[in-house]
């Protein structure tokens, strides 16, 4: 139905959920990394990269101007 292994849809979930709380927070990258269940900072920033093609905090940059 999705194109995408369980494990990628739920990663794909969590980093949406991720994005949305930079929009809707004052949280920082490794508080959002942890609270959407990634272990790691830079493993959060690869991922997040990876699929919507910038880092997280030129992301939280660009929606919070």
């Amino acid at each position: 139905l999705t194109n995408y292994s369980p494990v990628e849809y739920i990663k794909i979930t969590r980093l949406k959920k991720a994005r949305q709380l930079m929009v809707t927070t004052s949280m920082s990258i490794a508080e959002i990394c942890y609270e959407t269940g990634f272990t790691s900072p830079s493993y959060f920033s690869k991922c997040f990269r990876e699929y919507f093609g910038e880092k997280p905090s030129d992301n939280q940059r660009r929606l919070k101007s």
